[in-house]
């Protein structure tokens, strides 16, 4: 019977895991046909903020017509120890951003797509990745051909009769900014002067060590415009397994975190009202603009080719006349120590899903202890110790019980004997033992449940914290804590230390028991296998941990 409610806990525990890993945990979104026409209806229907176009005087076709799009442009390169970005001329627009800090994994993330033709009706043979391996772009467009694609720092002026103003020629105050510690920031400033009195100027304030870009747009002539995120910008995976479907869009809207997973868009979304940023991501990088005023922030999916993933492109609508509005960018990691520097709430982005009140403190004490040894994984050991520490009276208390059950095993047996014919006689009997004996037959379940809650939360602290992405442990052997161990050693060591520990605790001598709890850790092999190598390492130390102290607890009681 006590086997059975050992068996019972663990299996509860377990199924309560997967169902939040299949329920809850972010997983990648499954392909979406593209939408019919009346799916486009009933999303345009549904938008969660409807705006009406702004009325604004028109335009003499004169003006609009001498507006003349720029053909080429020049760039511009930006760069410092963190990032190099690449603007143009044609538009102000950003052709290139790149994390100088960060590569990409050898088979787990894809990057970003470009085409060099349109994406709509492509054949899968003309599509062509374009994207260079080594360090992770948030955005790249090759030989300035990509006709889908929306331009970061792309001005729109809502008068449509103005809309090739998208891509006239600014004039640049500098051909090249190179920031160092001797120059820490420095302004490169794009402008425009159009035709009855037009003024478009893009400020871009740049710093030396930080993802941070300082943006002032200052406009004349116009009645409000649109500046875009652009197609897919902080967006570096979101095709791949390892990039859990946590590519999308998220924006502080009102105060309220509002999230999207790229598959949950359907065609045109909107937020309108006080926009604190809006932003993309995927599992561990994001591009966002913090705005801190009212505006509408309206987000396109276009459906891709599936070697692309669909494009998500966001952008925000800037109504009122004033001249002249400040935006901060950030382009980067999605670290915790990061965003919560930029303020607005920022680090409300990295979600740690359930059991985030334990998830948040668990990551800080594991910086703390990577701050002293600079190596995750010894600092996930430390972790450990210091869970079973918490952990620790719940679970003497059940190891206490475990070894009581044992004691009482033969009697147990004799009334099970005895009263086989009588069931109800015989419960009644086993239960007056337990009391005689003041044992808690269902002690021992209660550490596995307590331990549930921490199970989880390192879980996601491992999944989504950049932190640890790419962090090794021992060199030769488990190179990212991140994902699964590629020799599966730990998923085996792990099996192996639940053999033990089921041994130890068992109070069984039923063969045909035994036999079902050595399936149970077989099973258990497989099905941890493909975890983060971070989360079997505590698991696996957390049931030696445990072995040790049931071994402690049987020493105690022979003793008396």
């Amino acid at each position: 019977m006590e086997t059975r409610r050992f068996i019972l806990a663990l299996s509860l525990s377990l199924l309560v895991f997967l169902a939040y890993v299949s329920f809850f945990a972010p997983a990648p979104p499954p392909p979406k046909p593209e939408p019919t026409d009346a799916a486009r209806t009933d999303a345009a229907v549904s938008r969660e903020a409807v705006s009406t176009q702004p009325v604004v005087r028109q335009r003499s076709s004169a003006v609009a017509g001498s507006v003349v799009p720029a053909v080429e442009g020049k760039d511009i390169v930006i760069e410092s120890d963190l990032i190099k970005v690449v603007l143009s001329t044609a538009g102000g627009v950003v052709k290139h951003w790149e994390l100088k800090k960060y590569i990409e994994a050898d088979k787990t993330e894809v990057g970003l797509y470009v085409l060099y033709k349109k994406i709509m009706g492509t054949a899968k043979k003309e599509v062509k990745p374009l994207k260079e391996p080594g360090k992770v772009q948030l955005f790249t467009v090759y030989n300035g051909q990509a006709d889908e694609l929306v331009f970061p720092l792309t001005i729109v002026p809502l008068d449509k009769d103005l809309s090739n103003v998208a891509r006239v020629e600014y004039q640049a105050n500098l051909d090249q900014v190179q920031l160092s510690e001797k120059r820490p920031s420095q302004t490169l400033v794009l402008t425009y002067n159009g035709p009855g009195g037009m003024l478009i100027e893009k400020s871009l304030t740049f710093h030396y060590n930080e993802y941070k870009v300082d943006l002032a747009v200052r406009t004349k002539g116009l009645d409000g415009y649109t500046l875009a995120l652009g197609t897919d910008f902080g967006i570096s995976d979101k095709i791949s397994g390892d990039s859990s479907g946590r590519v999308g869009i998220v924006t502080m809207v009102d105060g309220k975190l509002i999230t999207k997973k790229l598959g949950d868009i359907t065609g045109e979304v909107q937020h309108a009202g006080a926009i604190e940023w809006l932003g993309q991501e995927d599992k561990y990088f994001t591009a966002t603009l913090v705005h801190g005023s009212p505006g509408i922030v309206t987000t396109t999916k276009t459906t891709a080719p599936a070697e692309i993933g669909d494009l998500v492109e966001t952008r925000l609508t800037v109504k009122d006349a004033s001249d002249e509005h400040k935006f901060t960018l950030f382009a980067g990691p999605k670290s915790s120590s990061l965003l919560k520097a930029q303020g607005h709430g920022m680090e409300q982005m990295i979600d740690y899903g359930w059991f985030g009140i334990l998830a948040k403190p668990m990551f800080w004490l594991m910086e703390q202890f990577y701050a002293i040894t600079r190596n995750y994984g010894i600092a996930i050991i430390l972790l450990t110790i210091v869970v079973r520490l918490i952990l620790f009276y719940p679970s003497l208390k059940s190891a206490t019980a475990m070894e009581e059950m044992k004691k009482l095993q033969p009697q147990m047996t004799d009334l099970r004997e005895k009263y086989k014919k009588d069931p109800s006689k015989m419960n009644q009997e086993i239960m007056k033992l337990y009391k005689d004996h003041k044992v808690n037959p269902l002690g021992g379940c209660l550490p596995m449940l307590l331990q549930l809650p921490f199970f989880v939360a390192l879980y996601n602290v491992l999944s989504v914290s950049i932190e640890l992405r790419q962090s090794p442990f021992i060199s030769f052997w488990i190179k990212d804590l991140s994902v699964f161990d590629p020799y599966y050693i730990l998923p085996v060591l792990m099996g192996v230390s639940m053999v033990f520990t089921m041994k130890m605790t068992s109070t069984s001598v039923d063969p045909q028991q035994q036999k079902i709890m050595m399936y149970m850790n077989v099973a258990f092999i497989f099905l941890f296998a493909w975890l983060p190598a971070g989360l079997l390492l505590y698991i696996t130390l957390s049931n030696v941990l445990s072995i040790v102290q049931q071994l402690y607890v049987r020493k105690l009681i022979n003793a008396k």
